[in-house]
């Protein structure tokens, strides 16, 4: 199917070359019209589902169409709910992306799953960028029981996933599953692409 698509484009490619000599237009608008056109037919859309898409069933496609890459295997192994295959999925994106902050955030992921508690704690403040840094530290205050702490970093999020998120966290950490559901779902409805899919899923194990 991919093969198919990516021959389309080139051909479509090619007739609008063929049209646009035909009128005189200047080589160099031909060459850029050629990339524009590449540019939103082959990055576009995937960024799109990456970032922005709320349909779930092409989003998993997608993933499932790139699951060799370790970033793409790690949330479809959130969605098995297969703890054992998660924490291969982190490792190997440890393995292959050696970029401090990514080293950052997934050893963080690696401790949660690994339900240690004071090293996610620990490891969540070594997070260099925002807003992650701060939902990160929200997250290990949440799990700690400092619920007033966890409230006031959230406070300074601007994405409403993550307050939800936060917010969910402290409901489940106090037994109030009512509350917890509603969090989870006002959570994965604001959330986007990738990350609503990741919620989705990785929200189930507390149930």
């Amino acid at each position: 199917m991919k093969i198919l698509r990516y021959v389309l484009i080139i051909l479509l490619g090619m007739a609008l070359t063929v049209v646009m000599s035909f009128l005189e237009v200047s080589l160099w608008i031909i060459y850029l019209s050629i990339i524009v056109l590449y540019i939103l037919l082959l990055v576009v859309p995937p960024m799109y589902l990456v970032y922005k898409s709320n349909n779930l069933a092409r989003i998993e496609r997608y993933l499932e169409g790139n699951k060799k890459k370790p970033l793409f295997a790690y949330p479809l192994a959130v969605k098995a709910g297969d703890r054992t295959a998660i924490i291969q999925a982190i490792n190997d994106i440890l393995k292959k992306y050696k970029q401090p902050y990514m080293q950052e955030v997934y050893k963080a992921n690696l401790a949660l799953y690994e339900n240690n508690i004071s090293k996610f704690n620990t490891l969540a403040r070594q997070i260099s960028k925002e807003p992650l840094r701060t939902y990160y530290k929200a997250y290990a205050e949440a799990l700690q029981g400092k619920f007033v702490e966890a409230r006031a970093l959230k406070e300074s999020l601007q994405a409403s996933w993550m307050k939800h998120s936060i917010e969910a966290i402290i409901a489940k950490e106090q037994g109030d599953m009512e509350t917890f559901r509603k969090e989870v779902d006002s959570s994965i409805e604001s959330a986007r692409g990738i990350q609503k899919f990741s919620l989705l899923y990785s929200f189930k194990r507390f149930e």
